[in-house]
């Protein structure tokens, strides 16, 4: 006969405890530091006059250093013990080309990298190049560079494989495994972003696709997990309907990811500037991937002549995982008060919210993000937090009120309809059968202009 004692029952539950917290780890993910150098002398990002200049920035600027290295020591002093970090590109400011030049560009990206060793001793960063991080901006080559080949230098410790810093030096893409055994996918979507003129009328630049299937199959076939992280997100970015990707390129991006919905867990992005998210759907429309654009460091607000961008805070994002799937557990968003920070000198980096609790999930996985996106079409008030969110608290309920009908259609639109049919569909459907969203070549080509000159 068995004998079971309290002391068995209590070691049983010990190894239980033990084993299961073994498989929540955390990793972060930050994005668009934008560091200007000419902060203090030129001020060559700001988009506005700025008679008193804060320590760290200002809403109409791109990032000081302070900024820049503050954010970094917020992470290690929130939390030091991660798996990995995913760095997901646009370190250079809004700066003009003529006041850059590669020197310039690699004198950026070594500052940040070398902070992040200092900050992050042993731990790896999975690092990708944005579209700010070249010269001239946004023309990313197909083929070997001076700057693939300086950026790869800088980050062969990190991406620790050989064979796969060479591949970087192709065209800044490149993929490893982690020590829990998840995939990392890095990709340079810059190379299908719309102001990359060099890359207009291709198919596959660089290869990039091609080497992505490959990948993606072999981990289907090794039974892995995946996570793709890069810089330019697919899709729609909301308000206003901008498509970043060239329409072939969007369309083979998605295709790609649908077909390996089952081994993808996760693809995360920088670039909107703005905290989000959204779910690539499977054929037949159950969920397939979740995929989530990080708020970024820099406050910088765009302007032009009739418009200016909301104000939004600087940003860090530590994601709670699953070791095992790469499926995340929650996302800890902490945010600096750009304003309370410079009036008291001293920068305070608090949390602004835990996925969990303010939508409701155990977890953000793809039918929990499918879970969430079901729900802000009819509670108006989860869609509220969600527009708040995006300005990371810098503009109060401003941004929520002045999102009208229209905005809100786009919002509800934009989580899963990735191409220019589906989502003007929805569009209809949303606002009424009278009103339709104006996608008219004039005003597709001034938005496009728009976001060239600004992001």
């Amino acid at each position: 006969m068995l004998c079971v004692t309290w002391k068995h029952v209590f070691t049983v539950i010990l190894l239980y405890s033990t084993c299961a917290s073994g498989q929540e780890g955390y990793f972060w993910h930050i994005t668009d530091h934008h560091y200007d150098t000419t902060y203090w002398s030129e001020m060559r990002s700001c988009n506005d006059e700025v008679p008193v200049r804060g320590i760290y920035g200002d809403y109409w600027c791109d990032s000081p250093w302070r900024l820049v290295n503050d954010s970094i020591n917020a992470m290690a002093n929130i939390n030091r013990n991660v798996d990995f970090i995913l760095w997901t590109g646009d370190n250079v400011a809004h700066i003009a080309d003529q006041y850059t030049n590669e020197t310039y560009v690699v004198h950026i990206l070594r500052s940040i990298t070398d902070a992040l060793k200092a900050a992050f001793p042993g731990v790896k960063v999975y690092a990708t190049m944005g579209n700010h991080d070249w010269y001239p901006s946004d023309q990313f080559p197909v083929d070997s560079h001076s700057l693939y080949n300086a950026t790869a230098d800088l980050w062969k410790d990190w991406i620790g494989d050989t064979n796969q810093v060479e591949n970087f030096r192709k065209g800044a893409y490149y993929t490893v495994k982690t020590t829990q055994g998840l995939r990392i996918i890095g990709l340079n979507t810059n190379l299908y972003y719309t102001s990359d003129k060099l890359t207009t009328d291709m198919t596959d630049p660089a290869g990039q696709f091609a080497w992505l299937e490959e990948v993606l199959k072999n981990a289907k076939t090794a039974g892995e997990k995946v996570l793709m992280t890069a810089h330019v997100p697919p899709g729609f970015h909301v308000p206003g309907k901008v498509q970043w990707f060239y329409n072939h390129y969007n369309t083979r991006f998605l295709d790609i990811s649908r077909t390996f919905s089952d081994i993808i867990v996760g693809m995360f992005f920088g670039h909107d500037h703005a905290d989000g998210f959204k779910l690539l759907q499977r054929h037949g429309g159950s969920p397939g991937v979740p995929i989530f654009m990080a708020p970024s460091i820099t406050p910088w607000r765009f302007k032009i002549p009739d418009e200016s961008g909301d104000p939004h805070n600087p940003a860090i994002r530590l994601v709670k995982y699953n070791q095992q799937t790469g499926v995340l557990l929650d996302i800890h968003q902490y945010y600096m008060n750009l304003t309370d920070s410079n009036r008291n000198n001293a920068s305070d980096w608090k949390i602004e919210y835990k996925a969990s609790e303010e939508y409701g999930q155990t977890d953000l996985s793809a039918v929990s993000v499918d879970n969430i996106i079901k729900a802000f079409k009819t509670d108006k008030s989860l869609l509220d937090k969600y527009i708040r969110y995006n300005t990371v608290l810098a503009n109060g309920d401003t941004t929520v009120n002045a999102c009208d009908e229209k905005c809100r259609a786009e919002y509800n639109c934009a989580f899963i309809n990735m191409n220019e049919i589906s989502f003007d569909s929805c569009y209809t459907t949303l606002v009424g059968g009278s009103a339709r969203l104006c996608s008219s070549s004039f005003l597709i080509v001034l938005l496009a202009i728009i976001y060239y000159v600004l992001f």
